[in-house]
C-alpha cells in the first residue's frame, strides 16, 4: 500500500531507523500530560463554564491520546533496546517516580485538601495524578507479551492484515469498541467485587484498562508501517467523529444540564467519548507530530522537565489556591495565576535542584543517566547477559 508523492516519504518517516527520534511526538506527549495544569487548576474552583469545558476536553481524548503516544515511543525504544533491558529501565523510570507520589506527593495533596474550602472531601486514600504512572507500569509486562507473541506467531503481523483489508474509520471504530468494553466491564467488576469504602479509590481503574489497546496499538505501529499508513489515512473519518461528540456534548450540555437527574447520563456520555474520542485524536496529532520539523529550544526543556512539573504541580496548586482563597479574586483570575505560579515553581524546582542532584533526579523525574554511577551497575554488564 502506497501513498503518493510527498505522502509516502512523511508515512515513511514514522518509522525510523534505530537512533532516530520523531520529535513531533515527544512534544504532543508532554502537552497533553501538561494539559493536566488545565484540568486540575479547574478543579479547585467554583462552577463555572470555562471549568466545564476543560473538564469535558481533557476527559475526552487526553490521557487516551497519551498513552497511544506512549506506546508509540515505547515501540521506538525497543528498536535499541532487548526486552529485557528495556523493562529494567522501565521499572527504574515509571516505578521511582511513581513511589515519590504515592509516599510523598498524595500524602501532602490530603494534608492541604483538608485547609481549602473548594477542595473536595478527601479520600483515605488517592492516587490522584500518579494514576497515569500506575497505567505505564502496569502496560509493561504487556509489552514484554505483545512483543514476545509477535516474534514467535507474528502477531502484529496478522492484526496488520486485518487492518489493511478494511478502512481506516474501521480502524478507529474498532479501537473505541475495544476500549468502551474494557471500561464498563472493569467499572461494572470494582462495582461488584470492590468493599464499599474501596469504590470511589479506584475510579481510575477503568481508564487504565481502557486505554490498554490504544497503548498497545502505538507498540504495534512500531513494528507495522502498516498499522502507521492507516492511521495516516483517516484523518477525515477522524474528523467526523470528533465533530459529533462535539454536537452530542453541545446538545446535551444545552437540553440536560448536569444535574442529579441527569448525572447517570453525563457519565455514560463522558465514558463514550472517552473511547469514541482518543483514536480519532491521535490520528490527527500524529500527523501533526511528524509534520513537525523543528523544536524550539524551550520546548525541549520543558520536555526534559515534564515528569518533574506534572509530578509537583497538583501540591503546588492546592496550596496557592488556599493561600489566594483569601483575596477572592474571580475564579478565571484565580485559575490562571495558580497555574502560571505552579507550572513555574515546578520548572524552576527542576533546573535549580532535580537537575543538579543525581538521585532526585533519578526518584523525581525517571532520568536513569544517573542510574549507573549511583548504584555502581552498567547497562553495558545487562547488554552482555541478554
Amino acid at each position: 500500500m502506497s501513498l503518493p508523492g510527498s505522502e509516502e516519504t512523511k508515512v515513511l518517516q514514522a518509522n525510523p531507523t534505530p537512533g532516530e527520534r520523531i520529535e513531533g511526538l515527544d512534544v504532543w506527549r508532554v502537552a497533553l500530560m501538561l494539559g493536566g495544569l488545565l484540568l486540575h487548576g479547574s478543579l479547585w474552583q467554583p462552577p463555572q463554564p470555562l471549568f466545564t469545558v476543560v473538564g469535558l476536553v481533557s476527559s475526552a481524548f487526553r490521557m487516551g491520546c497519551f498513552f497511544a503516544l506512549s506506546g508509540l515511543l515505547c515501540g521506538m525504544a525497543l528498536r535499541r533496546r532487548t526486552l529485557r533491558e528495556w523493562l529494567v529501565r522501565r521499572l527504574v523510570q515509571i516505578g521511582l517516580p511513581m513511589s515519590f507520589g504515592w509516599g510523598v506527593l498524595c500524602p501532602s495533596v490530603l494534608m492541604l485538601a483538608r485547609w481549602y474550602p473548594h477542595a473536595p472531601v478527601p479520600l483515605m486514600f488517592d492516587w490522584h495524578h500518579v494514576w497515569f504512572l500506575v497505567a505505564l507500569l502496569m502496560y509493561a509486562p504487556a509489552t514484554v507479551a505483545l512483543y514476545r507473541l509477535d516474534d514467535r506467531r507474528g502477531m502484529i503481523g496478522n492484526f496488520a492484515t486485518l487492518v489493511a483489508a478494511g478502512s481506516p474509520a474501521q480502524l478507529l471504530l474498532r479501537l473505541a469498541l475495544a476500549s468502551f468494553v474494557l471500561m464498563v466491564w472493569t467499572r461494572f467488576l470494582v462495582y461488584l467485587i470492590a468493599p464499599k469504602l474501596l469504590v470511589p479509590m479506584l475510579g481510575q481503574a477503568p481508564n487504565i484498562s481502557g486505554y490498554l489497546p490504544l497503548y498497545l496499538f502505538g507498540l504495534a505501529m512500531a513494528r507495522s508501517p502498516i498499522l502507521g499508513d492507516t492511521l495516516w489515512r483517516s484523518v477525515r473519518p477522524a474528523a467526523a467523529i470528533l465533530a459529533v461528540v462535539a454536537a452530542l456534548y453541545t446538545a446535551v450540555m444545552l437540553t440536560a444540564p448536569m444535574s442529579p437527574q441527569t448525572y447517570q447520563m453525563h457519565g455514560l456520555l463522558r465514558m463514550v467519548a472517552a473511547a469514541l474520542c482518543p483514536p480519532a485524536a491521535f490520528a490527527l496529532i500524529y500527523r501533526s507530530a511528524i509534520a513537525m520539523s523543528k523544536v524550539h529550544p524551550l520546548i525541549k526543556k520543558l520536555c526534559d522537565a515534564s515528569l518533574t512539573i506534572y509530578l509537583l504541580h497538583l501540591p503546588l496548586l492546592l496550596a496557592l489556591n488556599a493561600a489566594l482563597a483569601p483575596l477572592h479574586w474571580h475564579p478565571y483570575i484565580q485559575f490562571v495565576v495558580a497555574i502560571a505560579m505552579a507550572g513555574g515553581l515546578s520548572y524552576v524546582t527542576h533546573v535549580c535542584i532535580v537537575r543538579q542532584v543525581p538521585l532526585l533526579s533519578l526518584i523525581v523525574n525517571g532520568r536513569t543517566e544517573s542510574w549507573p554511577r549511583l548504584m555502581g551497575f552498567r547497562w553495558s554488564m545487562l547488554r552482555a547477559r541478554t
